[in-house]
């Protein structure tokens, strides 16, 4: 069995995933199992840090969070989504963001929250 980390990670992972389906979002991540090892890495350290004491409730700070993760994997901003490029459209400060991808923000931090209280050991 995965570690408690990865189990909440692949959870809050998926159901975002999900979420971006059911909100018509232009952009859709792929399954967990098809990202790369370093986003899943990365992936993972976030979501122990928002599950642990250390949590964040801004989606504001972790859209902040989640662009210099992005760029220290070697994204870069482009109005295209391209995942081999490592292109992004959403490399903006959050102000800049449009209302779907500040509700995505919001969506992820409920996530974790949930995965904080009912994905256990």
């Amino acid at each position: 069995m995965e570690s408690l980390e990865v189990r909440r990670s692949i959870f809050v992972y998926e159901a975002a995933r999900l979420a971006a389906i059911a909100a018509g979002a232009p952009i859709v991540p792929v399954a967990w199992d098809e990202r790369e090892q370093d986003f899943r890495d990365q992936f993972v350290q976030v979501i122990a840090r928002q599950c642990g004491p250390q949590r964040s409730s801004s989606p504001e700070e972790l859209h902040g969070s989640w662009m210099q993760a992005y760029l220290k994997n070697g994204w870069v901003y482009g109005e295209t989504y391209d995942r081999e490029k490592r292109v992004h459209p959403d490399l903006v400060p959050y102000a800049q963001l449009g209302t779907l991808e500040k509700d995505k923000d919001a969506v992820f931090v409920t996530l974790c929250e949930i995965a904080r209280l009912y994905v256990r050991e």
